[in-house]
């Protein structure tokens, strides 16, 4: 069942919800129309964001919790087969298999520098992607996982990035300062 878009009005409601009754519940058409009539005034946008108290209060308890998972389920449905669904599940599955290469290549490296870069990208173009996939997917049961554990992978992504840039300052810096010391020396 497709939900109805955001700029119909309570009609497309109400013909939606007895749609859902019918076709999902085996509901009566003269049921399914009689429950459906309790809709008012609110758009689709005010049944996407209802809580299951408002169905409840609207329906009844008997109806309201079942209508309430089925119009969830469709809402999901929607995201997982739109344009902005199908791109977050390829960034997520892009974001893993690259980081997956950065570590295989971690663990074949020889020096301690290439390992170390290795790791770097692998948490950069794991962790911000699943932060980000975390937040465009509300309907996901993983959502807080992603964010969560993308958060720690950004978070100590960032603070290789900044170990690597304090090192390699602190390096230019000695050598600099090797440079003085041997001019001086040279000019004595």
């Amino acid at each position: 069942m497709a939900f109805p878009p955001a700029s119909a009005g309570p009609n497309a409601v109400r013909t939606y919800i007895s749609d859902i009754l019918v076709s999902k519940h085996d509901a009566s058409l003269n049921f399914a129309n009689e429950v459906a009539s309790r809709w008012q005034l609110g758009r689709p946008n005010d049944l996407r964001h209802a809580a299951p108290r408002t169905f409840d209060g609207i329906f009844g308890s008997d109806i309201g919790s079942f209508l309430y998972r089925t119009v969830q389920e469709d809402i999901r449905e929607q995201w997982y087969s739109s344009t902005a669904g199908v791109v977050n599940s390829w960034v997520l599955l892009l974001s893993i298999m690259s980081s997956a290469l950065f570590l295989i290549r971690a663990t074949r490296a020889n020096s301690s520098s290439t390992i170390a870069a290795s790791l770097r990208y692998a948490g950069s173009v794991l962790g911000p992607p699943m932060v980000f996939c975390g937040i465009q997917d509300q309907y996901s049961q993983w959502r807080f996982a992603r964010l969560f554990l993308g958060g720690i992978v950004s978070a100590l992504t960032a603070g290789a990035f900044l170990v690597a840039v304090i090192d390699r300052y602190i390096e230019k810096r000695q050598k600099e300062s090797e440079g003085r010391k041997k001019n001086e020396v040279g000019q004595k």
